[in-house]
């Protein structure tokens, strides 16, 4: 054998090995598609078992990711709303991969039960998700809406405040409203108006029912509603616009852009809407609100394990409507901006947060269709927040722990010396110890104010999920409202009237104390979900009887009690899927004997959606509400309103070169209260047209 020969060989030998390793170090790649419609899923989740390396599909559905040394990889590919396939690659391969279409996706990321991210069926708190794909699907332009046909939450509000919305027998004035997990100002009559956040720029919303005060704090007696909104993940550009128009006058457009490259991500969304209709004004006469938003985000990934947020959102709201022979007009305008720094470490995560937020609410009236002047009732409402968070995982416990100091300031006519400010203190704790098949979590918030002092908010929560699909959970906790700024200080004088309302420094938070337990059952094709709960309150602030001056003062007066029982269940079969709900719910006020005012005791609700004929698509959707007290009279009788029923349909039609037409009908049956309700005003007609590149 030649000299050249045999060294070849030998040296071949001896990089052989070298090779195979580096082949099988090399890259697999392939696209994930809806198995339905064949339609791209982007973000859709790959990882590579029995390791940590994992990637993301782009808007095209396309991923690409490096291998470890064995020669071939055992990956999972997953996505919200579909069941996972498990897949063995090759260095080399590249594959199509089709989710099938589930009733419910337990692989869904959630953040809000345990302020950080965890899959759906590791949350031992029962968690609502409300995903980008079902946002769109409603045809609604605003959360309100999208949130009035969500099993377990109603519509609450009224005139000027809005769509509110209540969650287990709370009204909103008692639900906790988050933007990317950090609190909203901008409550008028003590109602947050949902109707003000456009879902363009909305990821998904996260529901998490009950006492969230451990986590969250004050207003989260009834539980929260956490907006997540569109960042820029995926590499490239993605773009959309979108158009509508329909009948009492509604006009809407939006726009959004987001891109990436490298290590930095941003995000820009903006929109205008009108409309011949005021939230909780069944008139429309002389109406009309008009919004106007925009938001823009970035994100930089300065290192593998150091993050850096920030973002910013404005609302410009204008309003008109009638009250006898006076035009009302109320102008808002809302603020919200954060800026958070994140890393990762071995044991967990640590990240700092400044959010800040603010609201200003001009209220005026005039007899002509305008406003004479700038001059009316002033209303600011800031809030400042600096948070600092600990996520971390030790001996097999999972710790969540941080603290928040924040500074509220109101400046408005009607309350004493005009300007007030309040501050508070509020380190917290929670654990997660799973065990198999058990998982316990308590957790406690200690909260420090400088005007009432303190509140120990306690909560235990329990889950036993005996096999994947099958799950029980059991939590019980304490919830707290601290007195809001008009409670405490309110200097208002009604001469003409004979009568004035005013605060009271001295009140103490409202306060709750809450049980639940429920089972849910999750296969491929169905799910069902039941829930019985039960919560004592007391301490509500309301208003006593005048004086004998005509005087009306908040104390802490009503207590009483709720008990109810929440089903929910779906199907799919194939690209079609049924959804519905039954809440019942029985309170007693203990000082009158009688139900609480304004809350149903039945309400039934149902969504069906898939393809009619080609790609073209229906939906339709029923929400019935049994009857509900609405007055309680001087002798204590009290007035109910009767059941009633909504039906809105939709249908939408993918065209050529990214562009989909929608047509939609609210309220099919035309139902009218007779009297002023939120999101129940005529029957009303809507068409739209989107483009979208991904």
């Amino acid at each position: 054998m030649r000299p050249w020969i045999r060294w070849g060989l030998a040296g071949f030998t001896l990089i052989a090995p070298a090779l195979v390793a580096a082949q099988a170090s090399g890259r697999v790649s392939g696209r994930v598609v809806d198995g339905a419609t064949g339609r791209p899923l982007a973000g859709a989740e790959v990882l590579e078992l029995g390791t940590t390396r994992a990637t993301r599909a782009d808007s095209a559905g396309a991923w690409t990711m490096e291998i470890s040394n064995d020669g071939a990889a055992r990956l999972r590919v997953r996505h919200p709303g579909h069941a996972y396939r498990d897949l063995t690659l090759a260095a080399g391969d590249s594959i199509q991969v089709a989710l099938a279409p589930v009733a419910r996706s337990l692989d869904a990321i959630i953040v809000t039960a345990s302020r950080r991210e965890q899959r759906l069926a590791e949350s031992a708190v029962e968690t609502a998700l409300i995903d980008r794909t079902a946002l769109r699907r409603s045809g609604a332009a605003d959360l309100g809406a999208v949130l009035a046909e969500q099993s377990g939450l109603n519509v609450d509000g009224g005139i000027p405040a809005g769509a509110g919305v209540q969650m287990r027998g709370f009204d909103s004035r008692r639900v906790l409203i988050l933007l990317d997990g950090q609190p909203l100002v901008g409550r008028v009559a003590g109602n947050f108006d949902l109707s003000r956040l456009p879902v363009s720029l909305v990821e998904r919303v996260e529901v998490v029912k009950g006492p969230q005060s451990t986590l969250y704090g004050s207003d989260a007696l009834g539980g929260v509603v956490n907006i997540i909104t569109r960042r820029a993940e995926a590499v490239g550009w993605s773009a959309g616009l979108s158009s509508g128009a329909g009948t009492q006058g509604r006009l809407e457009g939006a726009g959004d852009l987001r891109w990436r490259r490298g290590d930095v991500g941003l995000s820009v969304d903006g929109g205008a809407r009108t409309i011949d209709l005021v939230p909780g004004l069944t008139g429309e006469n002389g109406t009309y609100a008009r919004r106007v938003n925009g938001m823009t985000s970035l994100v930089w990934d300065v290192t593998s394990s150091t993050r850096l947020t920030g973002s910013m959102l404005g609302i410009g709201e204008s309003q008109r409507y009638r009250t006898g022979q006076l035009y009302r007009f109320a102008d808002n305008q809302q603020w919200a901006g954060r800026v958070m720094g994140e890393r990762t470490m071995a044991r967990g995560r640590l990240s700092a947060t400044l959010h800040g937020a603010s609201f200003t609410h001009l209220s005026r009236a005039s007899t002509t269709g305008a406003p004479v002047s700038r001059d009316g009732e002033d209303d600011r409402q800031e809030l400042w927040q600096g948070e600092v968070l600990w996520n971390a995982a030790l001996e097999g416990v999972a710790v969540d722990a941080g603290v928040q100091a924040r500074h509220e300031r109101i400046t408005a006519d009607r309350v004493l010396d005009r300007r007030r400010d309040v501050s508070s203190a509020e380190p917290f704790a929670q654990a997660t110890w799973s065990r198999g098949a058990f998982t316990l979590v308590p957790g406690a918030r200690l909260t420090l104010s400088d005007q009432w002092g303190r509140f120990v908010a306690p909560r235990l929560a329990m889950m036993w999920r005996p096999r994947s699909e099958v799950a029980v959970r059991l939590s019980g906790g304490r919830g707290f409202r601290a007195p809001d700024f008009k409670e405490l200080y309110l200097d208002f004088v009604n001469t003409a009237a004979g009568y004035a309302v005013t605060g009271n420094p001295d009140l103490r938070p409202e306060r709750s104390a809450s049980a639940s337990l429920g089972a849910e059952w999750t296969g491929r094709r169905l799910w069902a979900r039941a829930t019985g709960w039960a919560t004592t309150y007391r301490d509500f602030i309301e208003t006593s009887e005048p004086d004998a001056a005509g005087t009306f003062v908040y104390r802490n007066l009503d207590r009483g009690s709720m008990q109810g029982i929440e089903f929910e269940a779906g199907v799919a079969s194939g690209a079609w899927q049924l959804d519905g709900g039954v809440d019942v719910l029985r309170s007693r006020d203990r000082a009158t004997g009688t139900p609480l005012l304004g809350r149903s005791r039945f309400v039934a609700r149902s969504t069906l959606g898939g393809p009619v004929l080609g790609r073209l698509r229906g939906g339709a959707s029923l929400v019935y509400t049994g009857r509900t007290p609405i007055e309680r009279e001087a002798s204590g009788a009290v007035v109910e309103r009767g059941g009633w029923a909504r039906v809105d349909a939709r249908l939408t039609q993918p065209l050529p070169t990214g562009l989909t037409w929608s047509v939609g009908v609210t309220n099919l049956l035309d139902r009218s209260m007779g009297t002023a309700w939120p999101g129940f005003t005529g029957r009303q007609f809507v068409t739209g047209l989107e483009w979208r590149r991904e």
